[in-house]
């Protein structure tokens, strides 16, 4: 008789003992005590908020071109003998700004805005000995629609370039300017300009009246070494003026402003310093009849 109720106490004692484990899954609550006291003891930390990423410096534009083109614009490889074209689509666009560089190796474009198949309001042409140290950067006035910007690569294979056409946004290079006398260049007339050696890069702008423009400015360091040309042609320079920012690194730079219509044809010049150093020397200007 004491034997079986040890037995039935035993049993008992196992169920209770069971029981406390609960269902699969669910901790049983002596545990739960014991980890909310583990808890209690020995908090997990709280992960430290993350930090907003700041958003990157943007270096405000120093004058009508676009502070970093390359940064924002994606480029596009022009082969030799090979030619691109963008189209703009939108109406509202009434500029564009044009750059073209290169790993080291000269430059030779041709830059066409087409209005229509068979109307050319305006073209330029452009060569660079070196396209890395002396990049193109211009801006193209785009009034009428629909248009189109052509880069025509007139060097051979060997010699590509990167090209990109953005709307940067910005005003017209003539409002930057609108309070600078410019020089009157009249048909047949040579204009020429001098720049100390802390003037990094010049800016030129051309515009007329209301009559067509002809023009060629050329970059030249030391004794006659021409570095840079630029040959431009607008049916209507007032309404598709020109505006041309050349790199001058180095000292005995020059630029030669040309008047290549006749004498009926004059246009308005503005060359002056776009980015200079600490303390810059300025220009001279000086001209003289062909």
């Amino acid at each position: 008789m004491l034997y079986r109720l040890a037995i039935a106490s035993l049993l008992v004692a196992s169920a209770n003992a069971f029981s406390l484990q609960g269902p699969i899954g669910v901790q049983a609550p002596a545990r739960a005590t014991m980890a909310r006291m583990q808890e209690e003891v020995n908090p997990e930390p709280a992960p430290a908020p993350k930090k907003a990423a700041a958003a990157p410096a943007v270096k405000a534009p120093a004058g009508p071109l676009a502070a970093d083109i390359w940064g924002t614009s994606p480029a596009v490889k022009v082969q030799g003998d090979t030619l691109k074209t963008w189209d703009i689509g939108k109406e509202s666009i009434e500029r564009v700004q044009l750059s073209i560089k290169s790993d080291g190796r000269p430059i030779e474009t041709n830059v066409e805005l087409w209005h229509t198949p068979s109307y050319i309001p305006t073209k330029f042409r452009v060569y660079t000995e070196d396209g890395a140290l002396r990049p193109v950067h211009a801006v193209i006035e785009t009034p009428a629609h629909p248009k189109t910007v052509a880069v025509y690569n007139t060097g051979s294979m060997e010699f590509p370039f990167d090209a990109t056409v953005a709307n940067t946004g910005l005003d017209k290079a003539y409002a930057s300017l609108s309070d600078v006398t410019p020089e009157h260049v009249q048909g047949g007339r040579i204009t020429s300009y001098t720049f100390g050696a802390d003037v990094e890069s010049v800016q030129i702008l051309l515009k007329t009246d209301e009559k067509n423009m002809k023009a060629k400015i050329e970059l030249t360091q030391g004794p006659n070494q021409v570095k840079q040309i630029v040959e431009v042609y607008a049916s209507r320079g007032y309404k598709n003026p020109f505006y041309v920012v050349i790199q001058t690194p180095g000292a005995n730079n020059a630029i030669r402003v040309i008047n290549e219509n006749t004498v009926e044809f004059p246009f308005d010049a503005w060359v002056l310093p776009y980015e200079t150093g600490d303390a810059s020397d300025g220009v001279v200007m000086g001209g003289w009849a062909r």
